[in-house]
């Protein structure tokens, strides 16, 4: 999605302030992680060309040629570059408001058949413009589980009619969700303001900085375009480069209530935190002893779940209790919106 520079740049600043942008640091001592995003501007023919160098960890390749209704000629070439590259491929769509031909032809479609409705053609061509863009990838042999939504102010693109491109958006969203594919956002919030009227929507969101600087790009990882979170902020130097934000970290989850103990052995006798953890756990008299009460309700779970009954409990007896569980928390989340 390289662009212009001059009128971006403009429109981001807007977007930083309307959006709220702020510093967002990195927690945990994880860094950035840098991908690209390639389409048309790197085609030749159906050849790619002009691309970055190296092994980027992921790229996010355009099925589109500039607008709805058309196909990346390149996308198939940039597809197998990637691969070469052993880079993580996700993908994006440009949708755009569909012309008198394309809205007579979605008399029927996703949302039914229209008769007069013209709300029901608009849904009917998104859905039409994302079923074209999934047939793109799918031809191509890639299945990224999520496309993003590149909405912008482009010539010819929308409508001054900002309920009736909600609509078309709408439709975008429908075809997406009707293939099973999980759907983002990249836009700014002036962009976004302009087009759908401020639409609150709660999709993942990917914003562009119009700035080359790093630092200033991740701070638009605490700003939004559509009132979802934000996972890729994007800045502009020979390419587009992405950085994922700090809510695509992995998170290791919180221990739960039994953690603590998952290392302590247990025997008549014992005392403690640890053994009342355990009777809670057993539903037993919460005594704080390990008596004889105990040893039984122990051996019976131990009968119950295939474990040697020798009525004291080690690591063993505490993972099958749960105790090396943790609650909450998620993997590094760029399998969510690329594939290999």
């Amino acid at each position: 999605m390289r662009r212009a520079a001059g009128w971006l740049a403009a429109l981001t600043i807007v977007a930083g302030v309307a959006g709220g942008a702020t510093a967002s640091p990195r927690s945990g001592g994880t860094t950035w992680t840098r991908g690209f995003d390639v389409s048309w501007p790197q085609c030749a023919g159906a050849s790619a060309h002009h691309l970055p160098g190296g092994s980027p960890p992921f790229v996010i390749l355009g099925l589109t040629d500039g607008r709805g209704h058309t196909a990346n000629p390149c996308f198939a070439d940039q597809v197998s570059w990637a691969r070469a590259h052993g880079s993580a491929i996700g993908a994006y769509l440009v949708p755009s408001y569909p012309s008198p031909a394309q809205r007579a032809a979605a008399r029927t479609g996703a949302f039914g058949t229209c008769g007069a409705s013209y709300t029901c053609r608009l849904r009917n061509d998104g859905a039409a413009q994302a079923a074209d863009a999934l047939a793109v990838m799918h031809a191509a042999g890639v299945n990224a589980p999520m496309v993003w939504i590149d909405v912008e102010i482009r010539p010819h693109g929308w409508s001054r009619h900002d309920g009736h491109n909600r609509d078309v958006l709408r439709g975008v969203m429908r075809g997406l969700a009707d293939a099973h594919v999980r759907a983002g956002v990249y836009t700014t919030s002036y962009m976004w303001g302009r087009i759908t009227g401020h639409w609150q929507l709660r999709l993942p969101n990917w914003l562009p900085s119009g700035s080359g600087s790093v630092a200033t790009t991740e701070r638009f990882c605490g700003a939004t375009g559509t009132g979802g979170v934000t996972w890729l902020v994007q800045l502009t130097h020979e390419w587009d480069e992405d950085r994922t934000c700090p809510v695509m970290d992995a998170v290791p989850g919180r221990p739960g209530p039994l953690w603590r103990y998952r290392h302590t052995t247990l025997s008549v006798g014992s005392t403690g935190g640890a053994v009342s953890a355990l009777q809670r756990a057993l539903d037993a008299a919460q005594t704080g002893t390990y008596d004889a009460t105990t040893a039984v309700a122990v051996s019976q779970f131990q009968a119950d779940h295939g474990l040697p009954v020798n009525g004291s409990v080690d690591e063993d007896d505490w993972r099958t209790l749960g105790a090396f569980h943790r609650a909450g928390g998620h993997p590094f989340l760029l399998r969510r919106m690329t594939t290999r």
